[in-house]
């Protein structure tokens, strides 16, 4: 069996085999952050977990794909609460049913805001 697509692109892989290509994290404000995560393209839906776990080690948002077919995310995700500047990590899971095939975390920063609230 060749190995690329029709359109040139690698061949699907088994759901076992997928892999996390690469992944891009923004933060867009305090309160959203745009996700970009490319997967192996995969013959069968998987379930892909995105979570954001703040300095304190606070969850601070999760979603879950379910029977997800894409495999170039881009999502833009919404806190629970206003982000504290420091060091975030975004943690990247995806499943096979409830097997835990591949996961990947990046960490990035919240900047302190430019201006203190006004008390």
């Amino acid at each position: 069996m060749s190995q690329r697509t029709f359109f040139g692109g690698p061949a699907p892989v088994p759901a076992a085999q997928i892999q996390i290509e690469s992944v891009g994290v923004n933060p867009l404000d305090g309160r959203r952050v745009d996700v970009a995560v490319d997967l192996t393209p995969c013959r069968d839906p998987v379930k892909v977990e995105l979570v954001i776990v703040g300095p304190d080690d606070d969850e601070l948002c999760s979603t879950v794909l379910l029977d997800n077919r894409e495999w170039q995310l881009d999502r833009v995700l919404h806190l629970r609460r206003d982000a504290q500047p420091g060091e975030h990590t975004l943690h990247i899971g995806v499943f096979d049913g409830d097997e835990l095939i591949v996961q990947a975390a990046r960490r990035f920063a919240f900047s302190p805001p430019d201006h203190p609230p006004e008390v």
